[in-house]
């Protein structure tokens, strides 16, 4: 059974975003154009949804880990009790 959480744990990390970094962007160069003066009404929606994605894998890793220490310390608990 402990075998199958962990290959439940590392199948979701690599389906919900544990790429790795070769398919990560490299950075922009700048250009020289001249930036538009006054505020920006337009929020950058590509970071927010960025920082979305990264809160949901964080969320969804702890909550499998936290998964796998209760399970783990109830069949401790079994074992103990039993022997």
């Amino acid at each position: 059974m402990t075998r199958l959480l962990i290959g439940l744990f590392l199948t979701a990390l690599i389906v919900l975003g544990g790429g790795s970094a070769a398919t990560a962007t490299p950075f922009a160069q700048q250009t020289e154009t001249v930036a538009p003066t006054g505020p920006t009404l337009d929020p950058a929606t590509n970071n927010d949804a960025a920082t979305s994605k990264k809160k949901l894998v964080i969320g969804v890793t702890a909550a499998v880990l936290l998964g796998i220490v209760i399970y783990g310390n109830r069949v401790r608990a079994k074992r103990r009790k039993a022997g």
